[in-house]
């Protein structure tokens, strides 16, 4: 497991475009790589993710399956699930409930939204705490047929997020995400990597590395700033004099870097974009950067 703290630096955002920009460095984004990638596939497989690399776990990932019969049947079934849980009581998981069969009672059960790269995680959405949230399930009868099937996670989730909310020893709330990838028949849940903002009861947006902090002004800058877009699955960045020589980088929001150098013209295109999704674009001189996230569709 790698753990990397990254400066953070000031943030204007939308869900495509993030302006980022950073004279005076004060405060760090925590993310954490899963290195290599943890797959639950086999019963009872399950992860403690720490969140904050304290030592204490802040939620439990697991698989389970089994037989069973229900009380309304006397058919026997057998129940694929992958859940997650708080390990400890105050933390919470962005979620859904839903009352299940009201004509009997009812009961309650807790489905984790799978949130899409870019998606602000803070007090705007439904948080739930309680032990078994049911990220997916697939429920078979003894006749080989669906019963019963569910869960945001069900369809086979690629690169997805988990919206977590977990409170440190301060009693501080801090919001996080972890990136996960699903089989579409609940069979494996894979874990690839989380991150969390370390300002209290501070939104973070699903995929972000890099956080929320003081803003600091354009003027403060010591070079005029770069336009960075992009156009036909390409990425532009063209400067002016002032930044002739200075260092650039592009990075994908799961943290592989897709390019990086010295910019020694003004006008610069990147043809290096392999797929569509969103990318950190940084120009930095001296001591001074600028960022801004661009959205690539195909």
């Amino acid at each position: 497991m790698k753990t990397n703290l990254t400066h953070k630096i000031s943030l204007y955002s939308t869900f495509a475009t993030v302006f980022l920009l950073s004279k005076s460095l004060s405060a760090e984004a925590v993310y954490t790589d899963i290195d290599p990638d943890t797959m639950l596939a086999e019963d009872n497989d399950y992860y403690l993710i720490d969140m904050d690399n304290n030592g204490v776990p802040d939620f439990k990932i697991q698989k389970i399956s089994g037989s069973f019969y229900s009380y309304w049947s006397e058919h026997l079934s057998y129940a694929y699930y992958v859940f997650m849980g708080p390990w400890l009581s105050g933390n919470r998981i962005a979620a859904i409930k839903s009352v299940i069969d009201k004509s009997y009672g009812g009961f309650t059960q807790y489905f984790p939204f799978a949130l899409n790269s870019g998606q602000l995680i803070d007090e705007d959405l439904t948080f739930q705490n309680n032990n078994f949230e049911v990220l997916a399930y697939i429920i078979n009868s003894d006749g080989g047929a669906s019963q019963a099937i569910g869960g945001q996670w069900l369809d086979g989730q690629e690169n997805m997020f988990l919206g977590v909310k977990f409170k440190d020893s301060l009693d501080c709330f801090h919001y996080g995400w972890i990136r996960c990838s699903s089989e579409p028949d609940a069979a494996s849940l894979t874990i690839h990597d989380y991150a969390y903002e370390t300002k209290c009861a501070t939104g973070i947006y699903a995929g972000d590395t890099i956080g929320d902090t003081t803003t600091v002004a354009i003027a403060e800058l010591a070079f005029n700033i770069p336009t960075i877009y992009n156009y036909a699955e390409n990425i532009i960045i063209n400067i002016d004099l002032s930044l002739l020589g200075a260092h650039y980088s592009i990075i994908s929001l799961d943290g592989k870097v897709i390019s990086s150098g010295n910019l020694d013209v003004l006008n610069n295109t990147f043809n290096i974009v392999a797929e569509k999704g969103n990318y950190i674009v940084t120009v930095r001189k001296g001591d001074d950067k600028y960022s801004k996230q661009i959205l690539v569709v195909q």
